[in-house]
């Protein structure tokens, strides 16, 4: 079986020291390519230079909504750069957080429509963070109409799935689905070519992994507890995770 891990920070200091171990562990489960997100100019740039030194590792380049207070008049100048990168295969992770509200949420809905128009420009994909922001968000990405989206740790319910999947967007789910009852049901009522599986490493280790740091390796276990809702073999989460998510990335590799 071959995975895709859709969105993982492999350029967060809790890798600093075994990256590369890291990395080798991904590889003999599975994972066959691995999306390292960026959040601020800084991580993004840390996430092109881990791609570079990786053949299985890409990048991506944006501004998460807890640094969106953070940035410079010119960043949308300095993601437009990077994502010249030939790693660079999207645009994120951008998106609304209302539940720490660590950036005013006027800028974060400035920051994500900054980053949506752009990427539509550029016609790469986005990367959307949401945490209570169901219906601001809904708003800004029908007014932009970007819809080659994907909400990543999908964590919302059944009926924003729905409401974002009727608008042509992917959802991408962690280890939270081990653990967090609702998302259960949400998996079990919608369809599996429409996901993406993530660890989003190093946060949101699946069971049995608790309180462990996450890492790419375990997105196998995901895919696992995705086949049990739905009654599906694990070969087919992963077959058509991996399809969606290198069609989604344009993953060059394949």
């Amino acid at each position: 079986m071959k995975f895709i891990d859709s969105h993982c920070h492999l350029n967060d200091k809790q890798f600093q020291f075994d990256l590369n171990d890291v990395i080798d562990r991904s590889i003999d489960s599975g994972v066959i390519a691995m999306i390292c997100v960026g959040t601020d100019i800084k991580s993004s740039e840390s996430a092109i230079k881990i791609a570079e030194a990786n053949d299985c590792v890409f990048a991506t380049c944006g501004v998460h909504p807890h640094d969106a207070e953070n940035t410079e008049s010119d960043y949308l100048k300095h993601l437009e750069d990077f994502s010249k990168h030939e790693k660079v295969l999207a645009v994120g992770e951008m998106g609304l957080d209302y539940h720490y509200n660590f950036s005013d949420p006027k800028i974060q809905k400035k920051v994500l429509s900054e980053q949506l128009e752009m990427a539509k420009s550029l016609n790469l994909p986005s990367i959307i963070h949401n945490r209570e922001s169901d219906s601001d968000l809904i708003k800004i990405i029908d007014e932009i109409a970007n819809y080659n989206a994907v909400v990543h740790c999908f964590s919302s319910d059944l009926e924003m799935a729905k409401k974002l999947l009727k608008l042509g967007l992917k959802l991408s789910f962690t280890g939270m689905v081990t653990f967090v009852k609702p998302l259960k049901s949400i998996i079990a009522n919608i369809p599996l070519n429409n996901m993406m599986i993530e660890t989003d490493s190093p946060y949101l280790a699946p069971v049995p992994y608790r309180g462990k740091r996450c890492e790419p390796s375990y997105v196998k276990t995901i895919a696992e507890g995705i086949a049990s809702i739905q009654n599906k073999n694990v070969s087919e989460v992963a077959a058509l995770t991996t399809k969606t998510a290198v069609n989604f990335f344009n993953i060059p590799i394949f």
